[in-house]
């Protein structure tokens, strides 16, 4: 039984031929590109998954993802929106900061650094070192809710930080609030990534 299939197995390989040089040439090319194009999709696989994990070190590192709750921003930033913030502890004025105070994330403008004198007046008017400031991105000039005296000289490892919406934020004129120290700073925020409609920078 065995000898008989064996032969039936000889016939058939016998009745195809012998395949010719180029045949073979050709199968061996295929085969060939074949494993170069698995090689190249394991490399770029690879490239991939290490560019993502640098990334991911990366953001988790330097950029930090904030949801904003609250309205002390508006009308630049709004309620459950969502920013990026760079780590830094060193702000400079004008710096858009995030920052927690009793155990609660907020985000407000820098207006003045360690060894600037603040007044505000009672239209809302700052002033800092003696110039006032033009402030484009607040709707509504207001002293709001101060119980501070004035000038305020800012103390050393400390931000003075306002809301732009000065008539509704809770911040450093308030004496339960106070400036914002270096070691309570999460980072400086620079980008809103949601939602897609208001996609960019923001300052």
């Amino acid at each position: 039984m065995r000898k008989n299939k064996d032969d039936i197995i000889r016939k058939q390989v016998a009745a195809l031929g012998r395949p010719s040089t180029e045949l073979l040439d050709r199968v061996i090319a295929r085969c060939d590109r074949i494993a170069s194009y698995r090689r190249l999709a394991r490399m770029l696989l690879a490239g991939f998954l290490v560019l993502a994990a640098a990334s991911a070190v990366v953001l988790y590192l330097w950029v930090t993802p904030l949801q904003l709750d609250g309205t002390s921003m508006e009308p630049l930033l709004r309620m459950d929106e969502i920013v990026l913030a760079v780590k830094t502890d060193s702000p400079a004025r004008n710096d858009l900061i995030a920052f927690y105070h009793n155990n609660r994330l907020h985000v407000k403008r820098v207006i003045a650094v360690a060894g600037d004198r603040v007044e505000i007046d009672g239209d809302g008017l700052v002033s800092v070192n003696g110039e006032t400031l033009k402030e484009p991105y607040v709707a509504e000039p207001s002293l709001g809710s101060c119980d501070i005296g004035f000038p305020c000289y800012v103390l050393p490892g400390t931000v003075f930080v306002l809301g732009d919406n000065r008539p509704s934020s809770l911040d450093s004129r308030d004496s339960r609030f106070g400036p914002v120290g270096r070691d309570q700073i999460v980072g400086r925020v620079v980008l809103r990534v949601w939602p897609p409609g208001r996609l960019g920078s923001v300052k």
